[in-house]
C-alpha cells in the first residue's frame, strides 16, 4: 500500500504564528491565557493546556499576566477591556483577519455596509463585525441577498476560510441587485492551496484521511472536497481511529489535514498507516 501526502497540509502561518507567540510568552515565565481555545483542534488545545496555556471562555474569568489574542482575533471592546484590566495582551490576530478588520473600518467609515460571507457564528467573523460602524451584514448562501435592505450600500469581503467557489457566487448574486458593489476577495491563500492540494490528492487515491478537529470548518471543508472526488474519504482526529479493517482493498491512501491540525498528530496518522502497511516509504512528501 502507497501512502500519499497532500502537497500542502497541516498548520497555516497564522495558527502556527499563534501558537509560537502562546509558548513564547509561556516560557518567558508567565500566567498565559486564551479568550476561547487558541486552535481549533481539541488534541492541540490539551497539549498547550497541560503546558500551561489555558483557555478561558469569557473575560471575567481572565486573571492571569498574559491573554494572548488568538488567530481568529477579537472586537475592539475586548482589547479596551484587557488594557483597562492592566493584563498583557499578546496578540496573535492572523495578518489576513487584521486585514478584513481594516477594511471593516475603513470602508464603514466611507459609508458602506460591509458585508461577509461567512458563518454568523464564527469567532473570526464576529470579531470583523466589532470593526463596523454602520449596520453589517453576515450571509451564508445567495437566497440571503434578496434579504438585504434596499438601501445597503454593499461593501464585501470574505470569511478567511470560506470557500473561495462560494464566495464568487454570493458576489454574483449581490451584483445583480446592488449595482457596484465594493468586493475584496479576503479569502486566505492557505486556505486556497490546502482546498487545491486536497482535490488533486484525492484524485490520486483510493482512500484519504483527512486529520483535524471535528469542529474546524476548514477542516470538514476538506472533507467534503475529497469525498465528492473519493467516497472513501475520513475525517479523524487521532490516529487511534483508523481501523485496519478500512485498508482492506486499499492501494493508495491519502493524507490531509486541517489548517489548525498540528504536525504531531500529522506524523502520528502517517506512523499508524505506514506500520499498517508494512513501513513502506513515503510516496511523496509535504512541504510544510
Amino acid at each position: 500500500m502507497d501512502i500519499l501526502l497532500a502537497d500542502v497540509l497541516g498548520l497555516c502561518f497564522g495558527v502556527r504564528r499563534a501558537i509560537t507567540l502562546a509558548e513564547d510568552a509561556l516560557r518567558a515565565g508567565q500566567a498565559v491565557y486564551t479568550l476561547g481555545p487558541l486552535v481549533h483542534n481539541p488534541q492541540e488545545v490539551a497539549r498547550l493546556s497541560d503546558a500551561g496555556i489555558r483557555a478561558l471562555e469569557t473575560l471575567e474569568a481572565l486573571s492571569g499576566d498574559t491573554v494572548v489574542i488568538r488567530a481568529h482575533g477579537a472586537r475592539p471592546e475586548v482589547f479596551e477591556h484587557l488594557q483597562q484590566e492592566g493584563i498583557t495582551i499578546v496578540d496573535a490576530t492572523c495578518p489576513f483577519v487584521a486585514k478584513s478588520q481594516r477594511l471593516a473600518r475603513n470602508l464603514t467609515d466611507q459609508g458602506y455596509n460591509l458585508v461577509i460571507v461567512g458563518h454568523p457564528g464564527h469567532p473570526e467573523v464576529q470579531g470583523i463585525l466589532g470593526y463596523a460602524q454602520n449596520p453589517a451584514y453576515v450571509i451564508t448562501d445567495p437566497i440571503e441577498v434578496a434579504a438585504l435592505p434596499r438601501d445597503t450600500i454593499p461593501a464585501v469581503i470574505a470569511q478567511t476560510t470560506v470557500n473561495e467557489h462560494t464566495f464568487l457566487d454570493m458576489v454574483e448574486a449581490i451584483v445583480a441587485r446592488f449595482p457596484h458593489p465594493q468586493v475584496y476577495n479576503t479569502v486566505c491563500s492557505a486556505t486556497r492551496e490546502r482546498q487545491d492540494a486536497a482535490r488533486r490528492l484525492a484524485s490520486q487515491v483510493d482512500a484519504v484521511y483527512v486529520v483535524g478537529g471535528r469542529e474546524s470548518s476548514n477542516t470538514n471543508r476538506l472533507a467534503e472536497i475529497c469525498r465528492a472526488l473519493c467516497p472513501a474519504t475520513r475525517l479523524i482526529e487521532t490516529a487511534a481511529e483508523i481501523a485496519a479493517d478500512d485498508m482492506q482493498g486499499v492501494e493508495r491512501v491519502g493524507i490531509t489535514a486541517g489548517a489548525s491540525t498540528p504536525d504531531w498528530l500529522i506524523e502520528q496518522v502517517v506512523a499508524t498507516l505506514r506500520t499498517l502497511a508494512g513501513e513502506v516509504p513515503l510516496v511523496n512528501k509535504n512541504e510544510r
